[in-house]
């Protein structure tokens, strides 16, 4: 994949931090950076098909003896 370049500023303590952390972990400051953005955006994006799911939900369930029992009949 094609990457391309951001710039991002921070706080010449946040930098330091950031590239401590980066060092412990054997990564690059970009690579952690780049982690922490995707995995937030990941998190917001799960956390919204959740809150979907939730606003769907009608209350059914299903005790395992039923899905058991389903999962058979299909067969």
């Amino acid at each position: 994949m094609a990457m391309t370049s951001t710039a991002i500023r921070f706080a010449p303590e946040e930098r330091q931090w950031i590239q401590a952390y980066a060092d412990m972990q054997g990564k690059s400051f970009s690579e952690v950076v780049r982690e922490a953005v995707l995995e937030a955006v990941e998190d917001a994006c799960d956390l919204a098909a959740y809150r979907d799911a939730l606003a769907e939900d009608d209350g059914t369930r299903y005790s395992l003896e039923e899905v058991i029992e389903a999962a058979m009949k299909a067969e």
